[in-house]
């Protein structure tokens, strides 16, 4: 059941538009005892009306419709629908596509939006966990629920947040965070927990927030616009920690490079003889890319203080140690329209995503798209097995008809006729004229070249070539390379051809070099008595007066 998808109706070039009091669930045929509605014939007419080369009216499109459907049901009558292989390539695709029709896409969008407004910001924050299993008892339930009310009363009242949380807090990381989270922008915290932080002012406390973990208290430290991603280079100078006397003296020492960047000292050398970075040292101090919310906050406020590339920053403190700061670049924030495809992914990637519980079949009466989605997929996997039963196999192994066939129709299976002599090709449009002027006064000249050499300006204003070329018989001269057979290596040419030379006459081309073309033009034939017989078979009704057709 492969490569049915090229086999699926072509449609059209010109736009629809349905007649007016026509509606979609209209009937526009009928075959047998099944109905087919008007928007399944404008869905597929309108689906690929963009494509190239298709200049068929409704009206001849409606035919293709007609036959389309009665090959599919014709598949029906021979049981093909009710093959395995059938059942489990069509359940297959419609457990593929349902999902992306289930979801509530206006929900989606303005959820995307309201995240892009979280990332714009980072926040720092801490919080207070009370565990609660989502499928904990009423009263565990209200047990915890009364202990996040009173531990947010005693934080209201103006008790040391961080020391509430070491007390209460049943977050394990509280023993060595206090419940200091740091910075984070969205997608970090799960989403009630995001959306709290992110709506909580600054210095203030949150409501009480559920989540799968239990119940939490969210105190906001800091809220930072998200200037991006910034790319840093440092030289640092380490201390030993709880040391007094390391930690002054490696202050001691990057004071004293400080100065010497004052100083106009070369940053990526003073990296090499003084910074204890080891990692970073061979990359002349450069750090991986990161956000205000991935790297340590004293760090990463200093980093994003700094106004431009090249600036440099006073000796910050962490808990590693003094570092000097260079900023190299800053990547801001994209748009919108450009995180869009990451904010979906992450939406679903973490369960965000709002989508309805509809059957497969709830949702095929409910979304006339999906219905016709999975209709036409449904059509097109009959239509390719019965074509491959019918008319592909047959005609391959129908070798004497096929032998036959060629030689009734021995004129469509011909070698082009040849030129075998010389084409200029012109492109400037003042020669062109004075050429075909010179041939109408003098039918049956030769020494084309020549010609050109006495008529022509300039040599860059045609090219010759000599030799045998696949041709049209009683050419024009000039002739329009388009003309021409697709073949040709002159095909496809952008200016006049000119041509002298003999054009031989066409030949048939021999059986076993034809038979790629013979079996198509004999399929083709084959299809066309198929799809009569099937017409007078089913007797298809087809109600024109409903596309504009009296």
């Amino acid at each position: 059941m492969r490569g049915f998808g090229s086999f699926l109706i072509i449609a059209f070039l010109l736009l629809c538009c349905p007649v007016q009091g026509s509606r979609e669930g209209d009937v526009v045929l009928t075959i047998g005892d099944e109905s087919f509605e008007l928007g399944e014939f404008w869905h597929i007419y309108n689906k690929n009306r963009h494509l190239p080369g298709f200049d068929e009216s409704p009206a001849e499109f409606a035919e293709r419709f007609i036959d389309y459907k009665l090959k599919v049901r014709e598949a029906k009558a021979l049981g093909l629908d009710t093959l395995s292989s059938f059942r489990n390539e069509y359940q297959q695709y419609v457990n593929e596509v349902r999902y992306s029709y289930l979801v509530d896409s206006i929900a989606l969008m303005r959820d995307a939006r309201e995240s892009y407004s979280y990332m714009k910001y980072v926040v720092r924050a801490s919080h207070i966990l009370i565990l609660t299993a989502p499928d904990a008892s009423p009263e565990d339930t209200m047990a915890a629920y009364s202990k996040i009310n009173q531990i947010r009363e005693m934080a209201l009242a103006g008790e040391d947040f961080a020391k509430l949380a070491r007390v209460y807090s049943q977050d394990p990381s509280v023993e060595h965070n206090s419940g200091d989270l740091g910075y984070f922008t969205a997608f970090v915290m799960i989403a009630p927990f995001e959306k709290a932080a992110f709506s909580t002012p600054v210095g203030e406390i949150s409501p009480v927030i559920r989540t799968d973990y239990g119940y939490h208290l969210i105190k906001v430290f800091d809220k930072q616009p998200n200037k991006g991603r910034i790319r840093t280079a440092h030289i640092m100078k380490r201390f030993e920690s709880g040391n007094k006397e390391s930690e002054a003296s490696a202050k001691l020492a990057a004071d004293s490079i400080y100065t010497r960047l004052l100083s106009n000292e070369s940053f990526d050398t003073l990296v090499k003889e003084q910074s204890e970075d080891k990692g970073s040292v061979d990359r002349n101090g450069e750090l991986f890319p990161f956000t205000l919310d991935e790297m340590i906050p004293e760090f990463a406020l200093a980093a994003f203080a700094l106004e431009k590339d090249g600036d440099i920053s006073e000796p910050v403190r962490t808990d590693f140690g003094w570092h000097i700061i260079k900023r190299l670049g800053l990547d801001p924030l994209a748009s919108f329209e450009e995180e869009s495809e990451f904010i979906i992914d992450m939406l679903w990637r973490q369960g965000r995503v709002k989508v309805n519980d509809w059957s497969t079949e709830e949702l095929a009466r409910n979304s006339s798209d999906f219905r016709y989605l999975i209709r036409e997929y449904y059509d097109g996997l009959l239509i390719y097995e019965i074509s491959d039963r019918m008319i592909w196999q047959a005609a391959g192994a129908d070798s004497a008809g096929l032998h036959k066939y060629y030689l009734d129709n021995i004129n469509e299976f011909m070698y082009p006729p040849v030129l075998e002599g010389v084409v200029a090709e012109v492109w400037d449009g003042k020669l062109q004229r004075k050429l075909i002027r010179f041939l109408e006064k003098n039918p049956g000249a030769s020494g084309l070249v020549q010609i050109l050499k006495d008529l022509a300006g300039k040599p860059q204003q045609y090219s010759v070539v000599e030799g045998r070329f696949d041709f049209i018989n009683k050419a024009s001269n000039p002739v329009a390379p388009s003309l021409l057979p697709r073949t040709s290596e002159l095909y496809g040419k952008k200016g006049l051809l000119f041509w002298e030379g003999a054009v031989s006459e066409p030949v048939p081309m021999p059986f076993k070099e034809a038979l790629g073309t013979v079996l198509n033009s004999y399929q083709n034939k084959m299809e066309r008595e198929w799809v009569k017989e099937l017409r007078e078979k089913y007797k298809p009704v087809f109600r024109y007066e409903l596309i504009g057709i009296r």
